[in-house]
């Protein structure tokens, strides 16, 4: 299977994205002076734009690239929350959102200007999501587990993925792949998972070596698959594309195959939804890691949180194979 092929079969999936929920603000303008108030820059607003974040950014790349998605998670009873549910409708993502009134929505907003970020706002709760609203998410998903093909789990660490959530998912969809994007220390309740997808430096982090240099990953990511019962990992790598380590122990690095990078926030968001859509369908490690270091070399030319298409796809495909 060619890898144009592969792209034009991920619209035959159906994969389940669960997660921590995030609306991503923009706020566009120009500065031209410092307030006389204190020495900040004022900025006067030009546009303002919501994007889907979070894991919602996960099943937004998905849906660009033509796979059939659901999004999962929990949300509050706000403005927000609407915002989020009209961005998925517009998407064509199926929300399964369990709002609660406890909780507030998550929302980071971004002020740009002249390129360049000048500041962010966060607007969040980070503790554990209440356990009947869990199990009522839960229930949610296990009455039509049969329909999907994969799972990813995407934690940012925002309160839903708790050790037991995430537990539940792994039992509920055994028989499936389950991709996970972890956050934080505790790499234990990510135990038993197909694999599990953290950048360079969530990677050093996790095995407490924060010195630790790309050349000596390889004894440390098969120590972590074996303590974590995975069957491989994959590590992404930035500018420097990514580390795979595959069900059959063995380990590549696939350079990035990018025009140009503007920005690589959300970029493991793309990786990891072509890296599953991949696997799903090829069954082959290092050809979904293609697939997903391609996908990413798209969107790191693009600002703020991005997804990229099936034609963009081909076209950089044409460029770089």
């Amino acid at each position: 299977m060619t890898m144009k092929e592969l792209f034009q079969n991920f619209k035959k999936l159906n994969i389940l994205v669960v997660g921590d929920l995030i609306l991503d603000n923009y706020i566009w303008g120009s500065v031209k002076r410092i307030s006389p108030e204190a020495p900040v820059p004022i900025v006067t607003v030009n546009r303002r734009e919501n994007r889907i974040g979070g894991a919602g950014n996960v099943a937004a790349n998905l849906a660009s690239l033509k796979v059939n998605v659901t999004i999962a998670g929990v949300c509050g009873e706000d403005k927000n929350a609407e915002i989020l549910s009209d961005l998925f409708d517009q998407e064509k993502i199926r929300p399964f959102l369990i709002q609660t009134p406890s909780r507030k929505t998550t929302t980071k907003s971004r002020v740009i200007a002249q390129r360049q970020q000048l500041l962010r706002i966060d607007e969040e709760d980070t503790e554990p999501v209440k356990k009947d609203v869990a199990r009522k998410l839960i229930s949610q998903i296990s009455s039509v587990k049969e329909n999907f093909d994969g799972v990813i789990l995407s934690d940012y660490a925002k309160g839903l993925l708790s050790e037991d959530f995430i537990q539940e998912m792994l039992n509920l969809f055994k028989n499936k792949p389950v991709i996970i994007d972890p956050k934080g220390f505790n790499y234990r309740k990510y135990h038993g998972a197909t694999t599990i997808k953290p950048n360079f430096r969530e990677f050093a982090a996790a095995i407490r070596h924060p010195e630790l240099t790309q050349d000596e990953m390889d004894d440390y990511a098969r120590k972590l698959v074996k303590d974590l019962n995975l069957k491989g990992i994959v590590v992404t790598l930035g500018e420097d594309g990514v580390y795979i380590l595959n069900d059959k122990s063995e380990s590549l690095r696939i350079p990035t195959k990018a025009k140009e990078v503007y920005d690589v926030s959300g970029a493991g968001d793309t990786f990891i939804a072509s890296f599953t859509a991949g696997l799903i369908l090829s069954g082959d490690w290092f050809t979904a890691a293609k697939a997903g270091n391609l996908a990413s070399g798209v969107v790191v030319g693009k600002i703020g949180t991005a997804t990229t298409t099936i034609e963009e796809m081909f076209n950089h495909i044409d460029l770089y194979g």
